[in-house]
């Protein structure tokens, strides 16, 4: 699959995902479906959150997920990706010896580089954007979700494109 494929099919995807589907023999208007893609809905309630059928729902977490998920800006995309990596930490029971804070702390120090102090800055200036802060911490904590390689990543690549949201201008 190429590149220009692939940006499609993300596109495609995270429209989707907002109710607004594109035949796959329509094009896309690239650079105002990426742009819709990537801005957060009207309103908290305008997000989708879906969870794996046998998943026990905590609509007042929900509530407030939506939250802040809103004041943070994030995209239906990014707000998949956060509730499928909570479902997968609450439902992964199985404890590993390894340390998850030193691994995600390692992963992402390896790929950024001199960059991984700005980028964590980026992500944590991010997460205070959405208020709540401490009871937030403590459900990233409590869950293991603070650890994850994949949210710390998507938060800070999130916060970098947005500079009000704590990113690089």
């Amino acid at each position: 699959m190429s590149r220009h494929d692939s940006l499609d099919a993300a596109m495609r995807e995270a429209l989707a995902a907002r109710g607004m589907n594109i035949p796959s023999n329509q094009p896309t208007k690239r650079q105002g479906d990426l742009a819709d893609a990537m801005r957060a809905p009207m309103d908290p309630q305008g997000y989708q959150i879906a969870v794996p059928p046998d998943f026990e729902r905590d609509d007042a977490l929900e509530g407030k997920a939506r939250q802040w998920f809103h004041r943070a800006g994030l995209p239906q995309g990014a707000v998949n990706g956060i509730v499928q990596a909570y479902c997968r930490q609450l439902c992964d029971a199985a404890p590993s010896g390894a340390d998850p804070a030193g691994l995600a702390q390692a992963e992402l120090a390896q790929e950024w580089g001199e960059g991984y102090p700005r980028k964590i800055a980026a992500a944590q200036s991010l997460i205070e954007k959405c208020g709540g802060a401490e009871e937030l911490a403590e459900l990233l904590r409590g869950t293991g979700l603070g650890n994850d390689a994949w949210l710390i990543r998507t938060l800070a690549a999130i916060a970098e494109m947005d500079p009000q949201a704590g990113g690089a201008q």
